[in-house]
């Protein structure tokens, strides 16, 4: 699923049209959507709590909205993987919350790799951590220690834990 802030709301697609594009890959070029394209994409539509904006254009839905209904248009091509990018980014902090019930429900059926810079919303999911600046830092686990964020950063780093603030910065020059 591609950034929220590079999808230009005001190309003139209904939200059914965009969630059923994620079936292009299923059939033909020449060859128009069968009733199960159809049936997935409404589907979809239902299970992200879209129906009663399915046929608005993208740019008269939320943030929130349109997050879902990207997320919809990426499962009616029925992923083994979901990967995200940026899922939270320019959404406000209710939509964030619904997202974040979302991903929970849907990681039940099928592994989601999200990339993002502000894990904050979606902590309390996390199973496990891939850092990368210039080189991966994987951790197995959903917590990072003091040490390899300042091996991932490269110098001291004030960690936050469940909207809990704990200050650990030491003398650095950086």
């Amino acid at each position: 699923m591609p950034q929220f802030s590079t999808f230009d709301r005001d190309f003139p697609l209904r939200i059914s049209d965009m969630v059923l594009m994620g079936r292009l890959g299923r059939r033909s070029v020449l060859r128009p959507y069968s009733r199960e394209d159809r049936a997935a994409a409404e589907g979809a539509l239902e299970r992200l709590g879209l129906t009663g904006v399915a046929r608005s254009h993208a740019s008269e839905v939320s943030g929130g909205q349109l997050q879902r209904a990207l997320i919809a248009r990426a499962l009616v091509s029925e992923p083994e993987v979901l990967f995200l990018d940026e899922p939270t980014a320019s959404i406000d902090a209710e939509s964030r919350e619904t997202l974040r019930e979302l991903l929970e429900d849907l990681n039940r059926a099928i592994p989601i790799v999200v990339v993002t810079h502000d894990v904050t919303s979606l902590a309390p999911m996390v199973k496990r951590i891939a850092c990368i600046n210039r080189k991966l830092f994987y951790h197995g686990g959903p917590e990072l220690s003091l040490e390899v964020m300042e091996e991932v950063y490269g110098c001291p780093v004030e960690l936050v834990t469940h909207g809990v603030p704990h200050r650990v910065l030491h003398d650095h020059r950086h």
